[in-house]
């Protein structure tokens, strides 16, 4: 590894580590192995083989190397992001990304060079409740660039969270981000419903939890949630019991169950992990969060009106 030499002086030779076949099949088929001299001290180094794991995995891992090899264990990755750097050296991992950085503890050795900050980043699962609004304005609005400033004002949200948001949407390859001036611009090369097909596995369920309550403790500042806006937005009976969505806290509402008591008293109420009006920019949950929320459903009729909703909503995205 010339990077090692080139940085601490001293030499390296590397060879296949012949135990490698010894090991549990997760751990074989986890990572390539290689063992090595670093000048007097032998060390075992890892290359993940696919997505590297947890750090609390990786700490598994090396403990279960340990009982077949005493030597040091090093990660040597491709690229490393500041949060997973951060862990590694938390926990005393030693690692090296040829060229940019290298954390060997044991030979009292720690270099981060600048172009670290060039470093790819994590990899994006599932979205943020801000970030999802975003993308459903955007989407709902045709695709039309947008500022980030006018997004902020009109969700209501910090200048950082937003920031935060665009951010991850960049990231996960969902909008391109540009300077005007001194703004923010949001675009996409996509149309709406290609845009909202790419997302669909980073999208998550807006709604926190479900739970029933008398109708006389309704909190004032509610909409229509569930299957009752999907009957008012789609071709679907109503339900027996109507369902509201709220973005207060539970603590707010004194009496509720997890269970349907009484029928004849009792609603549906949802909470939301955020205000699907303010995507609509109306007094009803916009049809993209609506969908969200009842992507769990295994009920054929919900998810064919679901559909119509959607070539509906994605079809006419202009209209918001």
């Amino acid at each position: 590894m010339d990077y090692i030499t080139q940085t601490l002086g001293i030499p390296v030779h590397r060879s296949k580590w012949e135990r490698a076949a010894e090991l549990p099949f997760y751990l074989a088929s986890s990572y390539s192995f290689e063992s090595a001299e670093l000048g007097d001290r032998r060390v075992l180094f890892l290359t993940p083989v696919g997505e590297l794991g947890t750090v609390g995995i990786i700490k598994k891992h090396i403990a279960r190397l340990g009982t077949i090899c005493p030597w040091p264990v090093v990660l040597e990755l491709p690229a490393l992001s500041r949060q997973r750097k951060s862990s590694l050296i938390a926990e005393k991992i030693p690692f090296v990304v040829p060229g940019k950085q290298l954390y060997l503890p044991f030979l009292g050795a720690i270099l981060s060079e600048r172009n670290d900050v060039e470093a790819a980043p994590e990899p994006i699962d599932k979205l943020l409740p801000s970030a999802q609004m975003l993308l459903f304005a955007f989407i709902l609005g045709g695709n039309k660039p947008i500022f980030l400033s006018d997004m902020t004002k009109r969700f209501r949200y910090s200048a950082m969270t937003m920031s935060r948001a665009a951010q991850q949407l960049v990231q996960a390859g969902l909008l391109n981000r540009s300077i005007q001036g001194v703004q923010i611009l949001l675009s996409s090369d996509l149309t709406p419903r290609a845009l909202y097909q790419t997302a669909l596995s980073h999208l998550i369920s807006p709604v926190r939890k479900t739970m029933y309550i008398d109708r006389a403790e309704l909190p004032k500042d509610v909409f229509s949630a569930g299957l009752s806006a999907l009957s008012e937005q789609a071709f679907i009976t109503p339900p027996f019991v109507e369902t509201w969505g709220t973005v207060v806290q539970e603590k707010s509402i004194a009496t509720k169950s997890a269970l349907l008591v009484d029928a004849a008293k009792q609603c549906a109420v949802e909470f939301w992990k955020y205000d699907p009006r303010l995507v609509s920019g109306s007094l009803y949950v916009d049809p993209l969060s609506l969908a969200a929320s009842l992507s769990d459903t295994n009920d054929v009729r919900v998810e064919q009106s679901v559909d119509i909703l959607l070539k509906e909503a994605l079809r006419d995205s202009h209209r918001i």
